[in-house]
């Protein structure tokens, strides 16, 4: 990707999120354009994962579809039980449970292997070993000794096993929700499905174009109000996700909030949200998440040396910042 950066300012406080353009609908928080009524359009929602899951696609058959769409939630389904460790009875609850996990599922090794790189990507302000700390932080209690939790490189991945040092845990919240959309994805295309669009929790990828032969088009606002986007997005084969201080705030300031710099223990303080374009919905996730750590300078950076993503800014001042890739604002 080219350097380079452009900056605007934004006038009045907004929230961002997808919000309607011409020809739009609301979907799981996001704005999709509205298919082509020439052409059947299935679309299911579910509450998975604690947010709803949106699947849509064109086809010209619907009960095929309908049978896709059935196969689809059921990998969605097969994937979150690997990556939920809420869930006591699953590999990833029995990892922080015991520190050792003998022969884990090959997803949850791919997953936890894709999370460490972008760790070593954002030197370490993206880190799946954070669980102790923002356990910690949630309940109020002193936040030293669980920081000494937090470190990517003492976890160890391999096909064989995977290995804490003990009392490390292991979340994977801030990546898995994109794996999730990705593997649906993947499900849809295998049934000859080109043309879908899939979001679960703000995490999108749109596959393909409309029934009208057009890319998808998205709205995005800003981070303190609905009624107005800042940007339209035209995608096609993309993904998109959005981390931002508004989702889960703890303050009116919106100063703390469930984005936490695993180094130094807080919410970090510069941005209010970030948007990133990425070839898979993982990608999007992880990195929405690092660049709100790491704050403009540093996340620019690391977005610019990354090939087929871009990024858009806003920070707590409302000023907009986007690398050079990134559609025109």
């Amino acid at each position: 990707m080219s350097s380079g950066q452009n900056s605007a300012k934004i006038s009045r406080r907004h929230f961002l999120q997808i919000t309607a353009v011409a020809g739009t609908v609301f979907v799981g928080g996001q704005w999709v354009q509205r298919l082509a009524q020439k052409s059947t359009t299935l679309h299911q929602t579910r509450l998975l994962m604690g947010t709803l899951i949106n699947l849509s696609l064109v086809t010209d058959d619907e009960e095929q579809g309908e049978q896709a769409i059935a196969a689809t939630f059921a990998e969605m389904e097969r994937l979150i039980a690997f990556f939920n460790w809420r869930q006591p009875d699953s590999p990833l609850a029995i990892l922080n449970q015991t520190s050792r996990l003998n022969q884990p599922p090959a997803e949850l090794v791919a997953l936890l292997q894709e999370a460490k790189r972008y760790s070593v990507l954002s030197d370490g302000a993206f880190d799946v070993t954070i669980l102790p700390l923002l356990q910690a932080m949630q309940s109020g209690a002193a936040t030293a000794q669980p920081r000494q939790l937090v470190d990517y490189r003492r976890l160890h991945v391999s096909a064989k096993q995977i290995r804490l040092e003990p009392g490390m845990q292991v979340t994977l919240d801030s990546i898995a929700k994109g794996r999730v959309v990705d593997g649906a994805t993947a499900v849809l295309q295998a049934h000859g499905y080109e043309n879908v669009l899939v979001e679960a929790g703000g995490d999108l990828l749109a596959q393909g174009l409309r029934a009208d032969g057009q890319p998808w088009r998205l709205g995005i606002t800003h981070p303190r109000q609905t009624d107005a986007p800042l940007n339209i997005l035209q995608l096609t084969d993309q993904a998109v996700a959005t981390s931002g201080d508004y989702q889960h705030s703890f303050s009116q300031d919106f100063s703390s909030h469930h984005i936490v710099d695993p180094r130094t223990g807080a919410s970090p303080g510069e941005l209010a949200s970030v948007t990133v374009l990425a070839p898979t919905a993982a990608a999007a996730d992880a990195l929405s998440t690092a660049v709100m750590v790491l704050g403009s300078q540093a996340g620019l950076a690391l977005i610019e040396q990354l090939p087929d993503v871009a990024a858009l800014l806003v920070t707590k001042e409302m000023n907009v910042i986007h690398s050079a890739d990134f559609p025109a604002v």
